[in-house]
C-alpha cells in the first residue's frame, strides 16, 4: 500500500507523462497536416472528362443546322454546367470556318486571359486559375457529306 506521499508523487508523475503524449500528439498532427493540406487543382481534369463527354455526344447524330445549346444538347443539367462554359468549332479541311456553337458564360473567358497572361500579381491567386483544354476531332458531317474538323474548348471555373 501507498503511503500518501507516495500516492501524491505518483499523480504528479502521471500528469508529466499526460502532458508529454499530449505534447507529442500534437507535433504529430502538426506535422501531418502540412502534409496532408496541399491544395489540387483538379479543375484541368474536369475540362477534359467535359470534352470527352461532349465529343461522344455530338460524334453520334449532330446537325450542324440546329441552333441548339451544346451542354444541355447533350444531356447535363444547368446546376451541373454553371462553372462550365464549352465551345464547339467546326471547320473544313482547308480552315474555314463552317458553324460555331457554345454554351455558357461567354464573358468568363477574360478570367482565363488573364492567367495566360505573365502578371507577377497572378502568382499571389494561382490556386484559382480556371481550367481549360481544347482538342480537335474529325467530324462526318452526315447531312452534307463532307469531312470537317471539331475544335471542342471547355473552361471550368472556380466553384466558390
Amino acid at each position: 500500500m501507498l503511503s500518501k506521499n507516495g500516492a501524491i508523487g505518483e499523480g504528479i508523475l502521471t500528469f508529466y507523462r499526460i502532458i508529454l503524449v499530449a505534447f507529442i500528439a500534437l507535433v504529430v498532427l502538426g506535422i501531418s497536416s502540412v502534409f496532408y493540406s496541399h491544395y489540387i487543382n483538379v479543375r484541368d481534369s474536369e475540362a477534359k472528362i467535359m470534352i470527352r463527354e461532349i465529343a461522344e455526344c455530338l460524334s453520334e447524330e449532330y446537325d450542324l443546322s440546329s441552333d441548339v445549346e451544346i451542354l444541355k444538347y447533350c444531356g447535363f443539367e444547368d446546376f451541373e454546367t454553371e462553372r462550365f462554359f464549352a465551345r464547339v468549332s467546326f471547320f473544313d479541311l482547308a480552315g474555314e470556318g463552317v458553324a460555331v456553337f457554345f454554351d455558357g458564360d461567354s464573358g468568363s473567358e477574360w478570367i482565363k486571359e488573364i492567367f495566360d497572361e505573365d502578371y507577377e500579381k497572378v502568382e499571389n491567386i494561382k490556386k484559382y486559375r480556371p481550367g481549360y483544354f481544347e482538342i480537335i476531332y474529325p467530324f462526318y458531317d452526315r447531312k452534307n457529306d463532307r469531312d470537317l474538323n471539331m475544335k471542342i474548348e471547355v473552361l471550368v471555373l472556380d466553384d466558390e
